[in-house]
């Protein structure tokens, strides 16, 4: 660039110096043809000229610097695509891991044999679905009680223990056990009861190894009726149990 410079000064400076003396030496050139001192000076001032072009040309390319591109980091779109394909990558990642403990987890339950229609049954074809398990309700299938009564009898037993194996199974899990009654006698009573059949699954299952942090128990007496409680079929299927996560 220094280089550049020094020449560019040079050659103006030799050109002014020569205009200069040439019209000092008019007279000398006049004595000249005029024809040969055209031809002198004209040729002179032509391969002075296009070395000044050339000299301009050089310095004028030189001084303008490339555009860097704009890094990743300055550019604001460019930094929240990043982002976002950053969190694709994290959710997919996160993914595969529950993927691969849900396996591990099912694979655990191949010797377990789930009686048909039982709430542990229902609750496994859910989990290889892929459903999700806090929008759905599983119903019991053999908690039936003794009218009046909230003690949990052998009968029941087979599919809490079933259901207790699933559950250790998948430590994670958190849910509710819902009892309802039929729509037969005192309101408050009924209400009364269904949490006593509740709490006496919850202890059922707590004794099956379950523990108790991860149940709930719920009792609704008979205000969430699924059917005719008018009818002896209507007062069979509100007197249930339910087993839902929590949301």
């Amino acid at each position: 660039m220094n280089l550049n410079r020094c020449l560019f000064k040079f050659f103006v400076l030799f050109s002014w110096k020569k205009r200069f003396l040439w019209k000092r030496n008019l007279p000398v050139i006049t004595n000249l043809t005029m024809k040969s001192a055209v031809k002198k000076y004209s040729r002179l001032w032509a391969v002075l000229n296009c070395l000044l072009l050339v000299m301009v040309l050089s310095i004028s390319c030189k001084n303008q610097t490339p555009k860097e591109p704009v890094s990743p980091e300055e550019d604001p779109l460019s930094a929240i695509e990043a982002m976002v394909n950053e969190t694709k990558a994290l959710a997919k990642e996160e993914a595969a891991r529950v993927d691969e403990k849900t396996q591990k987890a099912l694979e655990s339950l191949r010797s377990v044999k789930f009686d048909p229609e039982t709430v542990g049954e229902k609750l496994y074809q859910a989990i290889l679905a892929g459903k999700d398990l806090k929008m759905e309700v599983f119903l019991f299938k053999t908690l039936n009680f003794v009218p009046a009564q909230a003690d949990v009898l052998p009968a029941m037993k087979s599919e809490l223990t079933q259901l207790a194996q699933l559950m250790a199974a998948f430590p994670a899990f958190k849910f509710q056990i819902a009892a309802h009654t039929a729509g037969v006698g005192d309101p408050i009573l009924n209400l009364t009861l269904s949490h006593h059949r509740a709490t006496s699954i919850v202890e059922a299952l707590e004794k099956m190894g379950v523990a108790k942090s991860r149940m709930k128990a719920l009792g609704y007496g008979d205000e969430l009726p699924i059917a005719d409680h008018t009818m002896p079929e209507g007062r069979e299927a509100n007197q249930r149990v339910e087993l839902t996560f929590v949301k």
